[in-house]
């Protein structure tokens, strides 16, 4: 729809702003669902695939019991700890997921090196964090995201008159004196004291 066409069908500068904003709410809200209807199917691709793999070591397990090569309390015990990791492994599917949708909300810029540096500090303050009940938001992201946004703003996105711009990835990244940025100090830190094998794991 296109400012010239409601003209062109004789309607005055103010129906023409009031349709638009109508179209526009309209629009938001299609993208909304289509992004929530994305979200319900990746999840319910995840979910498969945790209880296929689940129903595969259960099954496993009730061979070993009746080849008699494991006994009836190690069976229960395999069990739930089949169980506990199915559930683990959705909780950390969801933890990720709303994680990096909070992170799209906070502004937070999108080249790995910036995501990687503030998950590893997140992941440092993962106790403050908790899954709503609801399972749509995490408690404290938010927080957390206002304190590293203070110190380290070059981590987000700047903020215009018109909205918000990415920063510029290959221009001044230092203070006024030409050092290194806070924010830039920061993620080495992160990155240095997490080990490799932890690298974006949030369930240990």
């Amino acid at each position: 729809m296109k400012t010239e066409d409601l003209k062109a069908q004789g309607l005055t500068d103010e129906q023409i702003t009031f349709v638009m904003q109508e179209n526009g709410k309209d629009l938001k809200a299609l993208q909304d669902e289509n992004a929530n209807l994305k979200t319900e199917k990746s999840q319910l691709e995840n979910d498969k695939k945790v209880l296929t793999k689940e129903k595969e070591e259960k099954d496993k397990a009730i061979a070993d019991l009746q080849k008699n090569s494991i006994s009836n309390d190690e069976y229960n015990k395999k069990v739930k700890e089949i169980e506990d990791n199915a559930k683990k492994e959705q909780e950390e599917y969801i933890f990720n997921d709303l994680l990096n949708k909070g992170l799209d909300e906070a502004k937070v810029l999108k080249d790995d090196l910036t995501r990687e540096a503030v998950i590893s500090l997140i992941n440092k303050d993962k106790d403050k964090l908790k899954i709503s009940d609801d399972k749509k938001s995490l408690i404290g992201l938010k927080e957390l995201a206002e304190q590293y946004k203070k110190q380290a703003p070059h981590f987000f996105e700047k903020k215009k008159a018109t909205g918000y711009e990415p920063v510029d990835p290959d221009g001044d990244k230092g203070d006024d004196d030409g050092g290194y940025s806070m924010a830039t100090n920061f993620a080495k830190e992160a990155n240095k004291s997490e080990s490799q094998e932890n690298k974006s794991q949030f369930f240990n």
